[in-house]
């Protein structure tokens, strides 16, 4: 019998995180979400068949790139990237009830998180900090805890979700703090010709002067503009690996003949997805199913 089973998304943390969020804005709410520990169970559930698809918080206007997910997608051959969206980060001081700024003396935070709240906790330098892996997990702990002394730093989403109050709404040091989060799967969805795209690899050059240069030839040959170049340690001592995204069209010669050129100029160049640009206010399905 066939039919069409809810998609299973693996993502880092707890319901009610960003993550969390942002799976809503790409499938809404018919998918099932099974939360992982860190970031890279969740590249190893989508490798093993376990999740249909996975969801990586890939770097942050305020603190740049999130380490963990360059390298557990670089570590993950067998995943391409397929989706891309932005969330809108506004963290709040969350507690119990019973709970106010006065009665606080301990809060559970993430360490990215404190660095983006970095002028409130300065302003309140008698509060102890807790590093917490998760968010939303803060969130529940807290819950659970029931105590006033102990408050979080987490979404509204997740004070929502746990029952807690917002004892002091976002505290972030800018408004316009986002999280540009990546998904991944085993397979890539179609894409129709022309659809606004963008194209994520990784790359290695030979250690000798002028090789990321001559690597990097073939963009500017073909007029395919950059959008963000990013290096990493490859794991063996003081090499590295080069992320490059760059936009284009769905289906662009161009951009094709970048890809095998690129493959020429370097001893590994590896192609980790081509996936819909996020477009600011539009909200839906990437399009998968899971068929049984």
């Amino acid at each position: 019998m066939s039919g069409t089973a809810r998609l299973r998304v693996a993502f880092q943390g707890e319901l009610g995180s960003f993550s969390d969020e942002a799976i809503q804005q790409l499938w809404g709410d018919a998918v099932e979400r099974l939360p992982c520990r860190d970031v890279g169970d969740v590249t190893a559930a989508v490798a093993a068949g376990e999740a249909d698809a996975g969801l990586l918080p890939f770097e942050n206007t305020m603190v740049g790139s999130i380490i963990a997910s360059h390298d557990a997608l670089a570590a993950s051959d067998g995943l391409v990237v397929t989706a891309e969206t932005v969330v809108q980060v506004q963290h709040c001081l969350l507690g119990a009830e019973g709970a106010s700024l006065e009665t606080v003396t301990s809060v559970l935070v993430h360490p990215i998180a404190l660095e983006q709240c970095g002028q409130w906790f300065a302003a309140h330098p008698g509060v102890d900090v807790q590093a917490v892996y998760d968010t939303a997990g803060a969130a529940m702990d807290v819950s659970r805890v029931v105590d006033p002394a102990i408050a979080c730093v987490a979404s509204r989403r997740a004070a929502h979700h746990y029952g807690l109050r917002v004892l002091a709404p976002d505290i972030q040091d800018r408004p316009d703090n986002q999280t540009r989060f990546l998904a991944v799967a085993r397979e890539t969805p179609p894409l129709a010709p022309g659809t606004p795209v963008r194209t994520l690899l990784t790359l290695r050059v030979a250690d000798a002067p002028g090789s990321l240069l001559r690597a990097l030839t073939p963009l500017a040959t073909h007029g395919v503009s950059i959008r963000r170049l990013e290096s990493r340690p490859t794991g063996e001592p003081w090499t590295y690996r080069f992320f490059i995204e760059f936009d284009h069209a769905a289906g662009d010669a161009d951009a094709a003949a970048v890809l095998r050129e690129l493959a020429t100029q370097a001893p590994e160049a590896r192609h980790r997805g081509t996936f819909p640009r996020w477009q600011p206010g539009r909200r839906g399905s990437v399009g998968w199913t899971r068929q049984m």
